[in-house]
């Protein structure tokens, strides 16, 4: 069961997106960026006027000898270049206002899109890879869309001005001066196509860098109490290392490329100016017509200069978007269903049910048949691996059946809406998820609405409360990344108050009370025991001693059923419950029941 694309899978260089679609990234912000752009061609449009009125500076002084109109001259191009620093100013502020917005409009875009695809996407992709994409790649996107190219049009515009005037002024000193843009063009396309390579390459090793570092510094306790610190260091810096190659090898190119532009416009300037020299010599050019004319070229040259790099840009921006599209056009497996389920009595009936990892190559769970009246407890035993939490997440909709049914309240389970379905559930999982946010934002988990006062309510009764308020802030205190402040009894008693605020029908409980002390279990076990009250209830019990509350218990093994029945009929008659709880130590685990029973 695997969330599908239609695009390849990233490190196979999807195919580029169509400029159609590129620019529909920034339809929404168009009003900002055609604004920018209108900035950007007034400012070309005084810069087309600025080398014809500097050759009038030149002719009024060397030709004319008139220092009145040198004077006014002068005058009126500071008024231009006041022009162009107000024009300046507007073009940059719109530039970066609407860039800011368009990238934070991406980033929600692509964020909200991976929250809605099944945990089978994430399990195949590393978080530092899909943080690369949020980051490196959407920064990318934003820079080319609101900066590259709009300058890219402004270049266009204004060496096509610029050709037209230089037309006009002089038909043979233009020709010359287009000798530099077939060099340009050619090297631009040639140096292009390694850059998009190149680009692609740096960005997977700077995801798989980060990725590599996201899991080591998770894991930082780990990795301190085995004396990995080297062995990490050391696998870090391979990653590095590998990524400083592919940065050294896009700065050749780079340079190269920039290298090769620069020695064709000044070599073309070199030449207009031999070859504008000779037509001053023979009194077909004047000097300010000569200085203009070298202006021009000059633009010509930073014009082409542009618009070659827009187009190496371009081949980045394809790249970075392909990678971006690729998530867009991912679809979960898990495809929402149209029937509402607005109340629920809490039954479940599971039928023939098959269920097979994609990468395991073995089911997980296999012909598995039984039914949970309204209000019952199940117990689920078994070794690791014998799909109990694969039921779980089965319940949960993160994975649909490879075989058989799965109803509750009669429904088939592809057919509810999502959303009504997990509002109906409520889960204490093993392993508690936290924000690093406060409490009380954790808490709100359970029910975005809730009030102070029952938050407070939820964790009283899950014997939360008292150590809540010997925290610093109380219900304000950061509990810091995946709630690290907190002891693993502190993180599992949030969670079951999260579950008090959830009011769910069924209830899926992953021992929760395995990280409790003594005395907290008690506490626990009463408020779980009221939460459990008419609520169909799942437990998947590690240690036997919480199986025997439950009404009825499920052995499984090998994602089968080889049991069931209450604690005594299956001690009685299952061989593999019977070795189980012998070598469990009933005696270590009495403490923590309400009503201990003799040991057989």
């Amino acid at each position: 069961m695997t969330a599908h694309s239609d695009s390849p899978d990233q490190r196979g260089a999807p195919p580029a997106a169509d400029a159609r679609r590129l620019f529909g990234l920034a339809r929404g912000y168009l009003g900002g960026l055609l604004l920018a752009t209108l900035m950007m061609l007034i400012g070309g449009a005084i810069g087309l006027a600025t080398p014809l009125v500097a050759g009038r500076v030149v002719d009024a002084a060397l030709v004319d000898s008139d220092s009145g109109a040198l004077n006014r001259i002068v005058l009126g191009l500071l008024g231009l270049f006041a022009a162009l620093g107000i024009v300046a100013f507007l073009e940059h502020w719109l530039i970066r206002r609407t860039g800011a917005r368009l990238l934070l409009d991406l980033r929600t875009r692509v964020f909200d899109h991976l929250l809605t695809l099944s945990p089978v996407y994430f399990n195949e992709r590393p978080t530092g890879e899909l943080l690369s994409r949020l980051g490196t790649d959407l920064t990318l996107v934003q820079a080319s869309l609101t900066r590259q190219i709009p300058g890219g049009i402004q270049a266009l515009l204004r060496f096509a001005g610029t050709l037209i005037i230089l037309l006009v002024i002089q038909t043979r000193l233009t020709l010359v001066a287009l000798v530099v843009v077939p060099p340009v063009v050619l090297v631009a396309i040639y140096y292009g196509r390694r850059l998009e390579k190149l680009s692609r390459e740096e960005r997977d090793a700077t995801a798989d860098a980060g990725a590599r570092s996201e899991e080591t510094l998770a894991g930082i306790r780990t990795v301190q109490a085995f004396q990995q610190e080297s062995s990490e260091s050391g696998a870090y810096a391979a990653h590095l290392a590998s990524l400083l190659g592919i940065q050294f090898r896009n700065a050749k190119v780079e340079g190269a490329f920039g290298g090769m532009v620069q020695f064709s416009a000044f070599s073309a300037f070199a030449v207009v100016l031999w070859y504008g020299g000779r037509l001053m010599l023979e009194g077909q050019l004047t000097p300010g017509e000569l200085t203009s004319f070298l202006l021009y070229t000059f633009s010509i040259a930073v014009s082409v200069g542009t618009l070659g790099a827009l187009y190496a840009a371009l081949r980045e921006l394809r790249g970075a978007s392909a990678r971006i599209f690729e998530i867009l056009d991912t679809r979960s497996d898990i495809a929402d269903g149209s029937q509402t389920l607005q109340s629920c009595e809490g039954r479940i009936e599971i039928e023939k049910l098959d269920f097979e990892y994609a990468s395991s190559g073995r089911p997980a769970l296999r012909d598995l048949s039984f039914s949970v009246s309204p209000g019952e407890t199940i117990g689920l035993v078994g070794p690791s691996g014998s799909g109990k939490s694969t039921l779980f997440s089965l319940l949960l909709r993160f994975y649909d059946p490879t075989r058989g049914s799965l109803r509750i309240d009669g429904h088939e389970l592809r057919d509810l809406r999502l959303a009504d379905l997990r509002r109906q559930i409520g889960i204490v999982p093993q392993d508690i998820f936290l924000h690093s946010g406060t409490v009380a934002e954790n808490l709100r988990f359970g029910d975005p609405l809730a009030s102070d006062a029952r938050l407070e309510e939820a964790a009283a009764r899950a014997g939360a409360l008292e150590f809540i308020e010997q925290l610093g802030e109380g219900f304000q205190t950061r509990v810091g990344q995946r709630g690290i402040r907190l002891s693993g009894g502190e993180r599992q008693r949030l969670a079951i108050a999260r579950a008090f605020l959830r009011d769910p029908r069924i209830l899926l409980l992953d021992e929760a009370t395995s990280a409790l002390d003594p005395d907290s279990e008690r506490i626990v076990a009463r408020a779980l025991a009221e939460l459990m009250q008419d609520r169909t209830t799942l437990v998947i019990a590690h240690r036997l001693v919480t199986a025997r509350r439950a009404d009825r218990i499920l052995v499984l093994e090998d994602g089968h059923i080889v049991g069931a029945g209450t604690h005594d009929q299956l001690f009685a008659s299952n061989e593999l419950y019977a070795r189980y709880w012998t070598l469990q130590s009933l005696e270590d685990l009495e403490p923590a029941l309400e009503d201990p029973e003799p040991n057989h």
